[in-house]
């Protein structure tokens, strides 16, 4: 995959290799952005093209004259309204967005939340604070909502069989049988009391507030689904049923094989996290078995205890104390994000199983994996025509960059070949930004910074680089740079820090890599350190070790041959505020 947060061959070294043109055909816009940036930034011509069925365009970046990819945005699709997707799907489109929603919620927010909460929750000696925490930021229903998901996720984590190896059978078998036990449970929620809470608040014959019938148009009530064992006594088994029976357990099945993934760091066809149909279908026996037996002793409690309520704080803080069991070893759960093309990973399978079963509640007809990719994948099919179209337009750009010919000789291109529509314009210039002095400057420009034999770029301190910076602008007196930045990083901002010498006399670089590592920290942490006291009772810093994630964002900072800065300048007497050209902080070339 191409982009910023991908291993991979696209490092500096990648584009500054002899690259002078790069010819886009990417798929997603995440992808074209990253491709956009690195050209920009190393001064290369960009022939973007792409297809749409029979749409197709082509756009031409030209070094230093025009605009980039990024300097534009189409309009955003159309979203299928939230109420829709929640509760009155009436095509399969709908059951598939949701389910695909449900993937990103449970196995990539819901990690990543568990991760940024993990040292909070662990080091805590009083949880009652967090609570009240998450209440005044979040509200009722939020704070509950996240305290819950933080008891499932971290509560429940395997570390208790004393190990946390892969390849250690007990452990594998723990976290096979807690994440079997959760998909179950998600499968008996979303499928049975979610859609049985719908149809108890707005009944099948019941009316809206214009007195026509609640359940019309395209408004479906659902049916209730649920896991009835082949031999149960209480329950008719149909033939209607059976087909129930193994949609759940397909739904169990993958929802289990993407949890364990969550705890182990494997996947692959002979991965132990992969779930056979027969394992599903035998744990949703037993916990169906086990759900009718707990339904009347649960009844008869809740009418001797009168059902009882709970504020919610103490709900909350319940649930945070059963997060901190598993919090207390510091795990770092894995996020899955969603990949279409690869069958192997079981993404697709997930969705396929949950929007089947949605659609089985809502009477839609199903979709098979391939209808349910292209969907959850937004996948339009190729048109040769199209897409020979576009590749020999993209050719003639290309032939134009290599010939350097002006930028009005360059021509972007926007067609339809249903309507048919071809619309042929000259790329845009880059736009010109004010600056200092009268100045202007494009995306195109740069400030370079490079270090010195006697001061390298290792080692030149934030003061350094301000008047290095000044200077290469020429900013006359009276001006002052009011903030750096890098990336989303504000690592200097003249009302902040202009009088701390500590930080002044620090290596610039060395500030980029603390930012970087203590992105996911609390504003009062100093992250990758921790403060222990010398035999003078003085507290100094000790170093402590990094996780994985903080260390693979080092290793990129290391390899890159320089580092972009955003720079404002602010003119003291006017008050005025000037953004200058990227900043190049020039690294000396490893060999």
């Amino acid at each position: 995959r191409v982009g910023d947060e991908e291993d991979g061959p696209f490092d500096d070294d990648f584009w500054a290799s002899g690259c002078n043109v790069v010819l886009n055909a990417l798929d997603n816009v995440e992808a074209r952005l990253f491709v956009d940036r690195k050209c920009v930034s190393h001064g290369l011509g960009l022939v973007d093209a792409g297809t749409l069925g029979p749409k197709g365009n082509v756009q031409v970046v030209v070094p230093n004259y025009s605009e980039s990819y990024g300097s534009s945005a189409d309009p955003p699709e159309p979203d299928i309204p939230v109420c829709t997707l929640k509760n009155f799907p009436y095509e399969i489109s709908h059951t598939i967005q949701w389910a695909r929603d449900l993937f990103d919620g449970y196995f990539n927010r819901r990690p990543r939340q568990a991760n940024d909460h993990v040292g909070e929750i662990s080091q805590a000696e009083d949880l009652s604070k967090i609570a009240q925490a998450l209440l005044d930021k979040l509200g009722e229903d939020a704070a509950t909502n996240m305290a819950e998901e933080l008891g499932e996720d971290l509560g429940v984590y395997p570390f208790v069989v004393g190990s946390d190896d892969p390849s250690d059978p007990e452990y594998v078998l723990a976290v096979k049988r807690a994440s079997l036990n959760w998909a179950i449970e998600r499968a008996y929620n979303l499928f049975f009391t979610s859609m049985d809470e719908l149809i108890q608040k707005h009944p099948v014959d019941s009316l809206d507030d214009d007195g026509q019938p609640f359940w019309s148009g395209t408004r479906r009530p659902p049916k209730p689904l649920r896991f009835i064992p082949l031999d149960s006594e209480d329950d008719e088994v149909s033939a209607q049923q059976v087909i129930i029976n193994e949609r759940i357990a397909e739904f169990v099945s993958a929802a289990t094989r993407l949890r364990m993934e969550s705890f182990l760091s494997v996947s692959g066809e002979d991965a132990p996290s992969l779930i056979s149909l027969d394992e599903a279908l035998a744990a949703l026996q037993v916990h169906a078995k086990e759900l009718a037996k707990q339904r009347k002793s649960k009844q008869i409690l809740h009418n001797l205890s009168g059902g009882g309520d709970s504020d919610t704080a103490s709900v909350i803080l319940d649930k945070l104390n059963g997060a901190k069991t598993g919090a207390s070893f510091l795990p770092r759960l894995n996020l899955a994000d969603f990949e279409k093309d690869d069958e192997s990973n079981g993404h697709v399978a997930f969705v396929a199983a949950a929007s089947n079963l949605r659609a089985l509640s809502y009477g839609i007809a199903p979709a098979d994996p391939m209808e349910t990719r292209r969907v959850a994948g937004r996948i339009v099919p190729a048109m040769i025509t199209t897409t020979g179209l576009v590749s020999a337009l993209s050719c003639l750009e290309l032939v134009k960059l290599l010939k350097g010919v002006p930028l009005n000789v360059h021509r972007n291109a926007f067609v339809n070949l249903a309507l048919p529509f071809f619309a042929f314009t000259a790329p845009l210039p880059a736009e010109e930004v004010s600056g200092v002095n009268g100045n202007t400057h494009t995306i195109w420009d740069n400030i370079v910074i490079k270090g010195s034999s006697k001061t390298p770029a290792e080692l030149l301190t934030l003061n350094n680089f301000i008047e290095k910076a000044k200077k290469k602008a020429g900013c006359e007196e009276g001006m002052e740079i009011s903030s750096i930045s890098f990336g989303p990083y504000m690592i200097y901002a003249n009302f902040l820090h202009s009088f701390d010498e500590e930080l002044l006399e620090t290596p610039i670089l060395d500030i980029v890599k603390d930012a970087v590592i203590g992105e996911d920290d609390d504003d009062d942490d100093d992250f990758g350190f921790d403060e222990e006291e010398t035999d003078g009772g003085e507290k100094k810093k000790k170093e402590v070790e990094l996780t994985n994630e903080q260390k693979a964002a080092l290793s990129k900072l290391e390899h890159r041959r320089f580092i972009d800065f955003s720079v404002a300048v602010e003119d003291e007497e006017t008050g005025e505020e000037f953004e200058l050209p990227l900043v190049r902080l020039e690294r000396q070339k490893k060999e």
